[in-house]
């Protein structure tokens, strides 16, 4: 029995050591040299906090099993990777996360509380988020949000992108901003989440290291085809959810929907989903041409993330009446 509860040990520990050693090796290539601390929990801690992993805490189940938990005295939502996929592509993906969103502190972006390293991959500690992601409201629910609402989501999304890439001297690049990236909390409002495939571009680097990754349909065409990774490339995946927040359609289901919407702002005749009275609709078509102006096929053509937020402000302020 001695012997068996040793070499359990002996895992844990070789996990924490490694899973560690990883950990500050990406902190200190993303942060200027420095490792910023996170809070580690122990696998006990976590085991506790979800019931044994009890499947009835599952809160969702996409790529990643998020459980719903308690601890410390607070709900959290504890990610863990799914069975079967490759132990060290999924740390790394798990690990980005961390190192990421460790230097994140923004209300419309999921916070990070910490993580465990004493497995073989590190599990996530997040703020739990209670009211889905933004795709699931889309697709399940044929009637879309009201007008304000879609507006209002558009705006604390870009506000959230803004600051990442604003917030350091070198730009926070997102790389999956998408409708499933977008979670809602108790009040409905946004939260940016899904940064595995975040990357900080360090000073004097031109952004091709990193290879291209994303996802299909929502990745910048101009990114795909040069592999020049910029802040440029956030913006285009996030045109693609003001479209999507347009006509509460997924370019998932709806493979055209960017071509579709060139087309039709081309004959002036875009519309889109629910829109009551003449101010609303004034608003809608400001917000599809900012919408085209995210999506234009060059980069240097598009605005940056602040000046997305500033027109949407503006656009919120118009007069509905």
């Amino acid at each position: 029995m001695m012997k068996k509860t040793k070499k359990k040990f002996e895992g844990k520990e070789e996990y924490f050591m490694r899973n560690g050693a990883l950990l500050l090796e990406k902190q200190v290539a993303s942060s200027a040299g420095k490792g910023i601390a996170i809070k580690i929990y122990t696998a006990e801690e976590l085991n506790k906090a979800t019931n044994n992993y009890d499947p009835s805490l599952i809160h969702s189940r996409i790529r990643s099993t998020v459980y719903k938990g308690n601890l410390e005295g607070r709900i959290v939502a504890v990610k863990t990777p799914d069975h079967g996929l490759q132990v060290s592509v999924t740390t790394d993906y798990f690990l980005n996360q961390a190192v990421t969103q460790v230097q994140i502190n923004h209300k419309h972006v999921v916070k990070l509380l910490g993580c465990c390293l004493e497995t073989p991959i590190p599990l996530l500690v997040h703020e739990f988020i209670p009211n889905k992601a933004l795709s699931t409201h889309i697709t399940s629910n044929v009637n879309p949000f009201p007008w304000s609402d879609r507006l209002r989501i558009a705006t604390e999304i870009a506000d959230a992108v803004t600051y990442l890439h604003c917030v350091n001297s070198n730009p926070i690049i997102h790389r999956d901003i998408r409708s499933h990236s977008i979670l809602f909390d108790e009040k409905y409002s946004a939260k940016l989440t899904n940064f595995r495939y975040s990357v900080v571009i360090p000073l004097g680097k031109t952004g091709n290291e990193f290879g291209v990754k994303g996802k299909d349909r929502y990745m910048d065409p101009e990114y795909i085809e040069t592999s020049m990774l910029n802040e440029k490339c956030d913006v285009y995946s996030y045109g693609v959810v003001l479209l999507e927040l347009l006509y509460w359609k997924i370019i998932m289901n709806e493979p055209f929907l960017v071509e579709n919407f060139i087309r039709l702002m081309e004959s002036g005749s875009c519309h889109a989903q629910s829109i009551e009275g003449e101010g609303e609709r004034a608003q809608s078509q400001a917000y599809a041409t900012l919408a085209l102006k995210c999506l234009q096929l060059k980069g240097a053509e598009r605005p940056t993330m602040m000046e997305v937020a500033k027109e949407l402000r503006k656009i919120t302020s118009m007069n509905v009446m």
